[in-house]
């Protein structure tokens, strides 16, 4: 977990999300110097920058607008940290179905994993968007609607790139 989570938590009020130490999330990143035919083995999460960090916010914006504000910068226990601010909302974690439908609306593919049974990437071919991350717990229903609270959205490049448009090709 990159954030320190704090306010009152309550339906219509705000939760403050400080980064944590020199931690800015996760970033993906595949590595084509690994032999592999599975993508989970050459997949890695690195530590994202603050501009990852940034670009992930911004593009969550696409899928949930006004979902996050920026607030600041401060200095907490040592370490540069970027406030945010999130509404709270009453909800449940999201189940597995629903991600799927709600993504395949937005004209999403799910990206298999050789690992998990249920997809946690996804991609959408014409958009150049990769979602990374998805899961129940980053996903959550609220009032009728999936809000996607903390999934890593990019576009992809480079290896990473050739090996989603590869998938999406094989999915059409």
């Amino acid at each position: 977990m990159e954030h320190a989570v704090f306010g009152i938590k309550q339906a219509g009020g705000f939760v403050f999300k400080a980064t944590k130490g020199p931690k800015f999330g996760f970033w993906p990143f595949l590595d084509s110097e690994i032999v592999s035919i599975r993508m989970d083995e050459t997949l890695l999460m690195r530590p994202a920058t603050p501009w990852q960090y940034f670009s992930r916010l911004a593009l969550l914006e696409t899928l949930s607008p006004e979902l996050n504000q920026f607030e600041g910068f401060s200095m907490i226990d040592g370490h540069f940290s970027v406030i945010t601010s999130q509404l709270w909302y009453p909800s449940r974690n999201a189940t597995w179905p629903e991600i799927s439908r709600w993504l395949s609306e937005l004209g999403f593919l799910p990206v298999r994993s050789d690992v998990y049974e249920d997809p946690t990437r996804w991609y959408h071919p014409e958009q150049n968007l990769a979602l990374f991350d998805v899961g129940q717990s980053n996903v959550i229903f609220s009032d009728g609607k999936l809000v996607p609270i903390d999934i890593i959205p990019m576009h992809p490049e480079g290896p990473l790139l050739s090996c989603l448009m590869d998938f999406a090709a094989r999915s059409a």
